[in-house]
């Protein structure tokens, strides 16, 4: 395995990069599908609801919610549908009580006037338990300066996403008598999946991971599979459903019911009724099966920019000395709201900027490329734009000068993008060059190889001793649990007893989640003496490739610098075997990067077939599925205990329904959704996968983004 280069060429003083410079993205063809119709969908979602409040409104927004709004929707349309303002819906600092009235009282001083210029209020947010006391607090003033108890100065509504929840309800019914329910309008806002990019959809469900595996709360499974029948019905059935992991296998069956109990309704349903001709199969992915992926650091660009600053529904927030526009802002400024809200956009010590290759084509260019060779792209998209503005200088007749300042516009664009981008890249670089996490990465590196794993073991001690970041050190410690099998009961107690004396009581809770999700387990004596797991498929998957060239990679392993990330081998033990099967498949010639003109054809989707038994060296249900035109197949000797032996489907798979050799040839899509996160190295290997292949995409599909500290403080 090789270590990322941290600082890579020099950006700022014009070091030339080391080798063939690297000017265009990869090539990965046309959009896997036009996904403007699920953006259609979850903006009509919105509007029709607001359309249900036939008055002026003021909308109060909870900030976390901002992001997948802004994908859907936009100022215009919000005005159009009757919004006039528009507010932050924040909990107030101040909300001790100052007078023993409001001591008393069981909102603790939290009764404040919404101050709303329209009489409709209308909030949009996640039933927590902070924002329903705020509208708790707002709807009990206005009773208590109300001449009478039908006089209320405004009518309020609750638009709560994805739904509402049965604690929020109790928890409205109990805060005051009459119920706050008495005056609040309910309404569901299940916005379903946003598009964060033209090949990324997103539930957006922040604490996916940890509602499932937890709190044990299967809604998300749920909403994951009314979103994934939502694209049915756009798109057509899914041909073939195959996955792994047990609440997979629960996503699976409930969307396999869900078609039943909809065609039973609706029998001539052309979209249920007939195999999709644009997406060949589904692939679901359970985290749980996969954790150690998470666990290692990315080392893309777009991974490290999550890892180190955070990515938030594709924007991130950076100093606003590197943007010089507000074009990331949803909604324009509102008058001082009092209480609980502040305006839109209020004044922030940092600009939320969207990442999004089809509005910054520098960012397309180097998102998905190894940070390792980073520094040379900005660099060579530095000396490119110099040199276009060096040509105002050759401008001598007026038609070549209307013509440089034509392109000006595009020129000032690029520079703002570099400006952007430069800034990022020496975020990181503070965060890269620091020693801790060289050592952390040298760590990650060695456990997934398995590498004299009781050293590693002493190692996280040395690191726990000298009071390394918490996060960094539960990171490795989970990582080696998972990929050894657990840590002996002896030495996991040590380790357990030591975090909590170095870094406070308050972690006790967390280890306990640790033990409860898998993340940090004690090995039994069955995984001391087989290999189990992560180990079981270290080789046969090939998980640890040498020899990376992150300038011209060959494999997907190149996102985490030689370790191929273990939900992306099984995706490509379904979609692309020939990838597992030769070590230098579709290697580069020349060093010229493969085309997708002379890249191979995809094979059809057969399943697991002839991955059957390493799929089963791993924990949970191995499932697949094909769905006919009338009827519903399950592949016998996959996975026993659930199989119900059909008729071969085999040619169904490789001769969907209705599919001519003309139809087999044209380029089709793959669907992966990732119930319980996915990071943004795996998309970035799956996109490099569409690029080895000249009639295949993929459509990446997750219940949200993720990296290890995201999953670990979703515990806390």
């Amino acid at each position: 395995m090789t270590t990322v280069a941290a600082n890579g060429a020099d950006i700022n003083n014009g070091d030339a990069p080391s080798q063939g410079v690297i000017t265009a993205s990869r090539d990965y063809g046309t959009p896997a599908l036009d996904l403007t119709p699920l953006r259609l969908l979850a903006l009509r979602s919105l509007l029709s609801l607001l359309d249900q409040i036939a008055e002026p409104k003021t909308l109060l927004l909870d900030a976390t919610l901002a992001g997948p709004l802004g994908l859907v929707s936009d100022v215009g349309s919000l005005r159009e549908h009757g919004v006039e303002r528009m507010f932050w819906l924040e909990e107030p600092e101040d909300h001790f009580p100052k007078t023993e009235q409001e001591g008393n009282d069981r909102m603790i001083g939290l009764e404040k006037d919404v101050n709303a210029p329209t009489r409709a209020v209308v909030y949009i947010c996640r039933p927590t338990l902070s924002l329903i006391r705020v509208i708790s607090g707002h709807i009990l003033y206005d009773r208590r300066t109300a001449a009478n108890a039908n006089s209320l100065k405004h009518t309020y509504h609750a638009l709560f996403s994805p739904r509402r929840t049965e604690l929020a309800l109790q928890l409205l019914s109990s805060i005051a008598t009459p119920s706050i329910l008495s005056d609040l309008n309910l309404h569901d806002l299940g916005l379903e999946f946003v598009p964060l990019e033209q090949d990324v959809l997103s539930l957006e469900e922040e604490k996916a991971w940890s509602d499932i595996w937890a709190k044990g709360d299967h809604g998300v499974i749920h909403r994951s599979a009314m979103a994934l029948m939502t694209v049915q019905h756009v798109y057509g059935a899914f041909p073939r459903i195959v996955g792994k992991g047990d609440m997979a296998k629960r996503l699976s069956s409930l969307l396999l019911r869900q078609r039943r109990e909809y065609l039973a309704s609706d029998p001539s349903n052309p979209s249920l009724q007939n195999p999709s001709r644009s997406i060949d199969s589904l692939i679901i992915i359970d985290r749980s099966v996969d954790l150690a992926t998470p666990l290692c650091t990315q080392l893309t660009y777009e991974g490290l920019v999550d890892e180190v600053i955070g990515i938030r529904s594709a924007h991130v927030e950076v100093d606003p000395a590197l943007v010089s526009d507000a074009r990331t802002n949803l909604a324009p400024a509102a008058s001082t709201a009092s209480g609980s809200t502040t305006p839109i956009p209020s004044a922030r010590k940092t600009k939320k900027v969207r990442l999004d290759r089809t509005i910054d084509p520098l960012f397309g260019s180097i998102r998905d490329e190894n940070f390792a060779i980073v520094g040379e792209k900005l660099h060579t998209s530095a000396k490119r734009l110099n040199e276009d503005y060096e040509r105002r200088h050759n401008a001598k007749t007026v038609s070549e000068m209307r013509a440089f300042v034509s392109k000006l516009g595009g020129l000032t664009k690029a520079h703002a993008s570099l400006r952007l981008h430069t800034g990022l890249t020496e975020r990181i670089m503070e965060f890269t060059t620091q020693e801790i996490f060289n050592a952390s990465l040298e760590l990650q590196q060695n456990i997934v190889a398995g590498v004299d794993l009781n050293d590693q073991l002493s190692n996280i001690e040395d690191l726990l001793s000298a009071q390394a970041p918490v996060l960094t050190v539960i990171r490795l410690l989970c990582l080696f649990s998972v990929v050894s099998g657990g840590i002996k009961p002896k030495n996991l107690e040590y380790l357990k007893r030591e975090i909590v004396q170095t870094y406070g009581y308050e972690y006790i809770p967390l280890l306990d989640m640790l033990a409860k999700t898998g993340l940090m387990t004690r090995a039994t004596p069955s995984s001391t003496r087989t290999s189990v797991g992560f180990q079981a498929v270290r080789s046969s998957l090939r998980l640890v490739v040498d020899d990376i060239d992150e300038h011209d990679p060959n494999d997907v392993s190149y996102t985490y610098s030689g370790y191929a990330p273990l939900s992306i081998r099984l995706v490509q033990a379904i979609a692309q075997k020939d990838a597992l099967l030769a070590r230098n498949t579709g290697q580069s010639q020349g060093g010229q990067s493969l085309s997708l003109a002379s890249a191979p054809k995809a094979h059809p989707i057969l399943g697991w077939r002839g991955f059957e038994d390493v799929v089963r060296s791993l924990e949970g249900a191995t499932f697949d599925e094909v769905q006919g035109k009338d009827e519903i197949h399950t592949r016998a000797g996959i996975d026993g205990a659930n199989a119900r032996k059909t008729t071969d489907t085999s040619n169904i798979a490789a001769n969907p329904p209705g599919m001519g050799s003309s139809a087999l040839n044209a380029t089709t899509t793959t669907m992966v959704f990732f119930l319980g996160g996915v990071t943004f190295a795996e998309i970035s290997a799956l996109r490099f996968m569409a690029s080895r292949t000249r009639n295949r995409r993929f459509l990446i599909a997750t219940t949200n983004t993720i990296t290890g500290d995201t999953m670990i403080k979703s515990l806390q």
